[in-house]
């Protein structure tokens, strides 16, 4: 007996949640490199690289580092690689040519590392028994004064670089840089897709995104606490409901591509449309939680049901604010409960426009009748 039988809403299992998060993972593009994009090798010393950073002239971006980083052991193994002057594996950096700005595009904890024990005096290394004992459990002070030389050898390690020259102004050169993050962030813990776009299409719009999420209203309705990883699940989130909001009877998919081409056309717009498009959530995020669920947060439901339910409210949201509590929760209730919702139908089709479409049809006339 389906969901709508029986009157019962849904929320997800095991099976749906996995087939979401591959989802948010899943590279769907097989273009060709760009013609105009240029592959090169160099050679950089970490004292080199780190001066480039320093100077602003390589990206690391540190929200993303804070959701995938190295343990501190890992960092001691490879500041011991590096003393040691053991093979490094090699390291690729875009260049965008236009500005001069670098960005690591695989390597990143391996840049953190050096830039962590070439900068901060007070880091104690690891205490492991396979590094050598003059930097185990030692700061970085110390080997400075104990042991200048181990600073020395890993100032002057040299590293294979390739470098990608590219104009990230270019829409195709941004595809291909997806692209490039998903083939070489293949080991330990997989980059999932919103964490490229925050490296890729960082600016304005990123920041708005990350700014809502973190939001008071947002946290107490999706139950986030500051100290977990996300790995911007729901900046994704707000991504995929402006983008469908702004044109889901357009789409045609793949999704990833839709969202990259959402996200690379407001980059970098003007303040007021980006105060327009945080305006919308902001309103729709107040209604549902303030309104609709009385202060509850949400219950484990899907991405695709709290999508269509976002996009249900913000395109009635003139007619749901005079709405009083009951009626907006029974519409809620009934759109969890209709079978377009059901588990069986978003495994069916998660990302199909055809499905996308009739969740988010459904959802408009649910809540605009």
């Amino acid at each position: 007996m389906t969901a709508a039988a029986t009157g019962e809403p849904v929320e997800i299992d095991e099976e749906l949640k996995r087939r979401e998060d591959d989802l948010a993972e899943t590279d769907e593009y097989d273009e060709s490199p760009p013609s105009d994009i240029v592959a090169f090798n160099e050679l950089r010393s970490c004292s080199d690289l780190k001066r480039l950073h320093d100077a602003g002239q390589l990206q690391i971006q540190p929200d993303f580092q804070r959701e995938v980083v190295w343990e501190a052991s890992q960092q001691t193994r490879f500041i011991d690689s590096l003393a040691k002057q053991l093979p490094i594996p090699s390291m690729c950096i875009s260049l965008d040519y236009k500005t001069d700005s670098r960005q690591v595009v695989d390597g990143l904890q391996r840049m953190s590392a050096i830039i962590k024990f070439l900068s901060d005096r007070k880091w104690r290394l690891s205490g492991l028994k396979d590094v050598d004992h003059r930097i185990a459990n030692k700061t970085v002070e110390y080997i400075e004064q104990h042991n200048p030389e181990i600073i020395n050898r890993v100032e002057n390690t040299v590293i294979p670089v390739t470098v990608l020259r590219c104009d990230l102004s270019k829409r195709s050169h941004q595809e291909y840089l997806f692209t490039i993050f998903h083939r070489l962030n293949t080991g330990g813990l997989k980059l999932n897709n919103q964490e490229i776009r925050n490296c890729i299409y960082s600016g304005q719009f990123n920041d708005m995104l990350k700014s809502v999420v973190w939001s008071e209203t947002s946290m107490s309705l999706f139950g986030l606490s500051p100290g977990r990883k996300y790995r911007f699940s729901n900046e994704e989130l707000f991504l995929r409901i402006l983008a469908f909001n702004d044109g889901y009877e357009s789409y045609k998919g793949p999704l990833s591509k839709f969202l990259n081409e959402y996200m690379s056309k407001f980059r970098s717009s003007s303040d007021d449309l980006i105060a327009d498009k945080r305006a919308i959530l902001e309103s729709a995020l107040s209604l549902i939680y303030e309104k609709m669920l009385a202060g509850e947060p949400f219950p484990r439901l899907s991405r695709a049901t709290i999508e269509a339910i976002f996009i249900g409210v913000i395109r009635n949201i003139s007619v749901l604010s005079s709405m009083d509590q009951k009626d907006l929760y029974e519409r809620y209730i009934e759109l969890r409960s209709n079978d377009a919702f059901s588990i069986e139908a978003l495994k069916e089709g998660l990302a199909a426009p055809d499905r996308v479409k009739e969740r988010l049809n459904t959802a408009i006339a649910i809540f605009g009748r």
